[in-house]
């Protein structure tokens, strides 16, 4: 079982990027993340800042973006997808902000079709 991490910093919620194992880019929001991304919290905080200010460039006019999607809605290690994209982004194809700390984590599974996601079920 992999271990959990909340925010460290009062107020803020995760929100991070993963390579699935088929190479496609995941998006987590608003959960915990993976432990050893504390070791790069300000890449990963800057990465989402970056995302939240350059969405409209980075997938222009589109609700839902050309990646795996997934939010939290509390405090367990549970991520609920937000839409199935037609054409899922790859990590390769990604702006370079967000491939870095996608790189930081790598899924043992594909997400392919999963509505659900539990980390702590060994996704990572």
């Amino acid at each position: 079982m992999a271990e959990i991490l909340r925010h460290p910093r009062p107020g803020f919620t995760w929100d991070w990027w993963a390579v699935d194992a088929e190479g496609f880019l995941v998006q987590f929001s608003h959960g915990p993340a993976p432990v050893p991304l504390l070791a790069h919290l300000d890449r990963v905080d800057a990465a989402a800042a970056w995302a939240e200010e350059n969405h409209p460039m980075w997938f222009g006019d589109d609700p839902l973006p050309p990646l795996h999607a997934f939010d939290c809605g509390g405090e367990s290690p549970t991520y609920t997808r937000r839409g199935v994209p037609d054409s899922p982004l790859r990590l390769s194809d990604a702006p370079a902000a967000i491939a870095d700390v996608a790189a930081l984590v790598h899924l043992k599974r594909a997400v392919g079709d999963a509505w659900t996601i539990r980390l702590d079920e060994g996704w990572v």
